[in-house]
C-alpha cells in the first residue's frame, strides 16, 4: 500500500472517526439539551399549575366558607326549615341559586341539617346528587380538612371525578355548635383545561389524588392510575390528613384542625419509571394535602428528537469534515506527498549510479532540508563510490591493483594472448628479509619500503605499465600489482620466452637491491622471484599465480635473492607436501606416532643423567618416516602445534607412569619447536600440563635452537625466565649451526650448551669443525655452562670430547633411542658398555 493510499486510509478513518465521535456527542447534546428543557418546562409550567390549581382550591372554599357564614342563611338554619316555611326555604333557594351561578365550575349546592339529612339543592330543577350527607364518615381518612371546610375527591355514578367541599353551618348562639352543612360539588373542568393548555410535546402533565388515582391528565398518558411502587415512592398516602382517633374528634375539632400547604414547587425529585415499555421520568409534586400535581417527561420522545436533529446536522457536518480532509489530503499531497515522490525518485537514481539527480524541491522547511541533504548524500556517495572502488580495485597502501583486480585482469590478458597465440609471463615478487625493517624501524617504515618498491617496479617496467591510478588502456602489455604482505605480481604481456622473462626478473631483483633511504635509515632488501608461462605452465589465472608462487618458494629455498622458472617437478613436489601434510594430521589421530628415548651419558662417569624424548613415526604405508623428513613440513604447515602438543602430553603421562622406578636426577627432554614457543602462553601451557600429569617440572628439561629465540626474542626470553622459575631446565641445541649468538648465553637462563653433530662427527678429521668444539667447550666451562656433544658414534670422538672436558654425549656409540617399554630394563641391567674400551 502506496503513502497516497495510506492517507487516504487515514483521512477517511479518521473522517469516520469524527463523524462517530461527533455524532455521539452531539447526540448527548441534544439529548442533555432536551433533557434539560423538559426539566426547565416542568419546574416553570409546574409553578404556574400549582398556583393555579390552588386558586381555584381557595377560590371554591372562600365561596363556600362565605355562603356558610351568611347570617340570614343561618338564621333560617336556626329557626328550623321544613315544608310549611315556605318563605325561609324560597330564602336560602335564592342564595344556593345565586351561588352556584356565580361560581363556575360549581355544578351543584346541597344543604343538609346536622345530622345530615337532606334540606335543599342548587338547582333545584336538576336532581339532587345525593340526599343524604354521611356526618361520621367526614371524620375519615379520605376527607381532608382546609382553610376550615373538608373536602374530597370522588367519583359520581356517571364515573366521573368530581370535588365535594363541604362547609359546615355554625351556631352564632351556641360557639361550636353545627347547624347544618353546605356541600359544593365541583367539576374538574378547570384542572383539565390547565393540563390540556399547558401540555408539551415530551413533558405531559396531570393531577392526582393521594392514592395515586389520575383525576385528569393529559391524552399523551396512557395510564389511569400511577404503577405500582409509584405512590409509594412519593409518599403520596402521608402527605394527607390523617385522624389518630375517629371517634374522638368531632367534626368542629376536624374544621379547626390547622393546615399546611407545604410548597415543593422548587427542585422536584424525578424517578424514573416504565410503562408498556416506554421509559419516562416521573416527577409529584404536593398541591394540596389531597391534590399532586404529576410530570411524566417521555424519554423516548427525546431520544427521538435527539435523533432528529442529529439526522440533520450530522449530514451537514460528515460533508464538512469530508471537505476538510479532501482539503488537508490535496494540501498534504502537494506539500509533502508529492515531495516524497520526488526524493524517492531521487533515491531510485541515486542507486542506479546517478548520484546527482535534479530535485526540484526548494524552501527552508524540514522538506527543503531533507531535500540538500539528499544532494549532499548524492555527492558523498558519488565520493565513496569512488573511495570503495579505489578501495575494492587498488591496494590502499602502494595504490596498486590489488588481488582481485590482478586475477581479472590476469583472465582478461589469458583470453587475448590465446586467440593471438601468444605468451604472456606472470611474475611473483616476494621481498627477503621484510620483516627485519619492520623489527629495526617499526612498520611504518616498512610501509614506506613497500610504497617505493611498488614505484620502483613500475618505473622499471616498460613504458605501457599500470600505472598508480589504475587507468587501464588497450594495448597494455605489463600490470605490476601488490599481493599482500611483502608479495607482489607481475605479468608480462607478450613475451617471446621463457628467456625474456627471466631477464626481466632479474632485472627486478637487481632494481629491488638497490638501497633505500628511509627515515634517514639506508635499507636494503632483495627479492625472490618466481615465473610461469601461459600456457605452458597453466592455462587460468589461480594455476598460473598458484605455480608462480610455487617457483618462488624455490627461489627462496636457493638462498634468496634469485628468480625460478616454474617447473613440473615443483608441482610434483607440492603435491608430495600435501599428501604429507594429510598423512601426518591422519597419523595423529590414528596414533602411528609413538615417543622413543635416547639417553644422555656422563662421559667421565658413564652413567645415565637423563633422556631425549624424540618422536618417531611408523606409518603404514611407508614403514619408518625419519623426523628430519616429517618435522620441517609440520613446521611450515602449523601441524607442528598438534604434534608438539601430543609430544608433551604423551612425554608426561610416560613421566608420570615411570614416577616410582625413575632415579632421581634423571631429566626428561622435550624438544619445543620455534612455533611453539611463539605461543603467548607457551610456559603457562607446559605448566598447566605437568600439573594435569602430576610431573614434578624436577624432571623436565626444554631443547630449544636459536632460530626459535629469534621469532621473539622477548617473549622467549620471558617464557625460558617463567620455566626456569619453576624448575624446567634450559638447553640450547644445535648450537653451532645458527647464529651462535653470545648474547643468548649471557641474557638467557640456558643451562646447557649442546654441541651440533655435524662439528662432533668431523671432529677427529677437519681442524675448523675440531676448533670450533674446543672453543665451544672452553667458553660454555667458563660461563659454567653444562656442555652436551649430540652424534657421537666413534670411540676417537669421545676421547677427545672426554679429554677436552665435555660433560655429557648422546650419541649412537653410547646407546641408541629406545622404546619407553625398554627404559626401565636399560636403566637396570648391570654395568653400561659403549662396545668399544673406554
Amino acid at each position: 500500500m502506496g503513502l497516497r493510499a495510506k492517507l487516504l486510509v487515514t483521512l477517511l478513518g479518521l473522517l469516520l472517526l469524527s463523524v462517530g465521535v461527533l455524532g455521539g456527542a452531539t447526540f448527548w447534546l441534544f439529548e442533555s439539551k432536551l433533557q434539560g428543557e423538559a426539566q426547565s418546562y416542568q419546574r416553570s409550567i409546574a409553578s404556574q399549575l400549582i398556583i393555579g390549581a390552588r386558586a381555584e382550591l381557595v377560590r371554591i372554599s372562600a365561596s363556600l366558607k362565605q355562603l356558610s357564614e351568611n347570617t340570614a342563611l343561618i338564621s333560617q338554619v336556626e329557626r328550623g326549615v321544613d315544608a310549611d316555611s315556605s318563605v325561609g326555604l324560597n330564602t336560602m333557594q335564592s342564595s344556593f341559586d345565586n351561588f352556584q351561578r356565580l361560581n363556575n365550575g360549581v355544578g351543584q349546592v346541597i344543604l343538609f341539617d346536622q345530622l345530615g339529612d337532606y334540606i335543599l339543592h342548587s338547582p333545584a330543577y336538576a336532581p339532587a346528587m345525593t340526599t343524604r350527607l354521611d356526618v361520621q364518615a367526614l371524620l375519615g381518612s379520605r376527607y381532608v380538612s382546609e382553610v376550615g371546610l373538608i373536602r374530597r375527591f370522588q367519583t359520581d355514578s356517571s364515573g366521573e371525578r368530581r370535588l365535594v367541599s363541604i362547609a359546615p353551618v355554625y351556631s352564632r348562639t351556641e360557639p361550636g355548635a353545627v347547624l347544618g352543612y353546605i356541600a359544593a360539588v365541583s367539576g374538574l373542568d378547570t384542572f383539565k383545561r390547565m393540563v390540556d393548555e399547558s401540555d408539551g410535546s415530551v413533558t405531559h402533565l396531570f393531577f392526582s389524588d393521594n392514592e395515586g388515582d389520575l383525576l385528569v391528565k393529559s391524552r399523551e398518558i396512557p395510564f389511569l392510575s400511577l404503577p405500582e411502587g409509584m405512590a409509594k415512592a412519593f409518599n403520596l398516602a402521608d402527605a394527607g390528613f390523617q385522624s389518630a382517633e375517629v371517634e374522638s374528634i368531632s367534626v368542629g375539632e376536624v374544621m379547626a384542625a390547622g393546615d399546611s400547604d407545604g410548597d415543593d414547587v422548587g427542585n422536584p425529585h424525578f424517578v424514573d419509571m416504565t410503562d408498556a415499555g416506554v421509559p419516562y421520568r416521573l416527577s409529584m409534586q404536593r398541591v394540596a394535602h389531597d391534590l399532586w400535581l404529576g410530570s411524566l417527561i417521555d424519554q423516548r420522545a427525546i431520544t427521538n428528537n435527539s435523533l432528529s436533529l442529529l439526522a440533520v446536522l450530522l449530514p451537514a457536518a460528515a460533508l464538512v469534515i469530508a471537505l476538510s480532509g479532501l482539503f488537508f489530503y490535496l494540501r498534504v499531497f502537494g506539500v509533502i506527498l508529492k515531495p516524497i515522490e520526488m526524493l524517492i525518485q531521487a533515491t531510485r537514481k541515486i542507486s542506479r549510479g546517478e548520484y546527482r539527480p535534479d530535485i526540484e524541491i526548494t524552501g527552508e522547511d524540514e522538506l527543503g532540508e531533507l531535500a540538500d541533504a539528499f544532494r549532499v548524500m548524492g555527492q558523498q556517495l558519488e565520493d565513496s563510490g569512488r573511495q570503495i572502488a579505489q578501495l575494492a580495485y587498488f591496494d590502499p597502501l602502494t595504490e596498486l591493483p590489488n588481488r582481485t583486480t590482478l586475477r581479472a585482469t590476469l583472465s582478461s590478458m589469458i583470453e587475448e594472448v590465446s586467440r593471438s597465440g601468444k605468451q604472456l609471463a606472470v611474475l611473483f615478487i616476494d621481498l627477503d628479509d621484510f620483516k627485519k625493517v619492520n623489527d629495526r624501524l617499526g612498520h611504518a617504515a616498512g610501509d614506506e619500503l613497500l610504497v617505493q618498491v611498488g614505484k620502483r617496479l613500475q618505473r622499471r617496467l616498460r613504458s605501457s605499465d599500470v600505472l598508480a591510478d589504475g587507468s587501464q588502456e588497450a594495448g597494455l602489455e605489463q600490470v605490476i600489482s601488490r599481493r599482500g604482505g611483502d608479495e607482489f605480481n607481475a605479468i608480462l604481456n607478450n613475451v617471446h620466452d621463457a628467456r625474456e622473462a627471466a631477464l626481466v626478473a632479474e632485472r627486478l631483483i637487481v632494481d629491488i637491491n638497490e638501497p633505500l633511504m628511509i627515515d634517514g635509515s639506508v635499507v636494503t632488501v632483495g627479492a625472490s622471484v618466481g615465473v610461469a608461462l601461459f600456457p605452458g605452465d597453466g592455462e587460468d589465472a589461480d594455476t598460473l599465480l598458484r605455480h608462480a608462487d610455487m617457483a618462488m618458494y624455490e627461489a627462496k629455498g636457493l638462498g634468496k635473492n634469485k628468480y625460478y622458472l616454474f617447473t613440473e617437478s615443483i608441482n610434483a613436489q607440492v603435491h608430495e607436501r600435501l599428501e604429507m601434510e594429510q598423512s601426518i594430521a591422519g597419523g595423529l589421530q590414528r596414533n602411528e606416532f609413538e615417543v622413543h628415548y635416547q639417553p644422555k651419558v656422563d662421559l667421565k662417569t658413564l652413567k645415565i643423567t637423563g633422556f631425549e624424548a624424540l618422536i618417531r613415526w611408523h606409518s603404514p604405508t611407508k614403514g619408518l618416516i625419519s623426523p628430519a623428513d616429517f618435522i620441517p613440513l609440520a613446521e611450515e604447515s602449523q601441524l607442528i602445534h598438534d604434534i608438539g602438543h601430543w609430544m608433551m602430553a604423551e612425554t608426561l603421562h610416560q613421566i608420570h607412569e615411570w614416577r616410582d622406578s625413575l632415579p632421581k636426577g634423571i631429566r626428561i627432554a622435550i624438544n619445543i619447536s620455534a612455533r611453539q614457543m611463539a605461543q603467548e602462553n607457551f610456559a603457562e601451557h607446559l605448566i598447566s600440563l605437568a600439573e594435569q600429569f602430576d610431573v614434578p617440572l624436577t624432571r623436565l628439561e626444554v631443547e630449544l635452537t636459536e632460530t626459535s629465540i629469534l621469532i621473539d626474542e622477548v617473549l622467549v626470553r620471558q617464557h625460558l625466565y617463567a620455566l626456569r622459575t619453576a624448575g624446567v631446565k634450559i638447553s640450547l641445541d644445535d648450537f653451532g649451526t645458527g647464529y651462535s649468538s653470545l648474547t643468548f648465553l649471557r641474557s638467557l637462563p640456558i643451562d646447557t650448551v649442546k654441541i651440533d653433530r655435524s662439528f662432533v662427527q668431523r671432529l677427529q678429521d677437519h681442524e675448523e669443525s675440531r676448533a670450533i668444539v674446543l672453543s665451544v667447550l672452553e667458553l660454555c666451562h667458563k660461563l659454567s655452562l653444562q656442555t652436551v656433544a649430540e652424534g657421537v658414534e666413534e670411540q676417537e670422538q669421545f676421547e677427545i670430547l672426554l679429554q677436552h672436558g665435555c660433560d655429557e654425549g648422546q650419541g649412537y656409540l653410547l646407546a641408541r633411542p629406545m622404546p619407553a617399554d625398554n627404559v626401565m630394563h636399560f636403566l637396570t641391567s648391570p654395568g653400561f658398555d659403549v662396545s668399544l674400551s673406554v
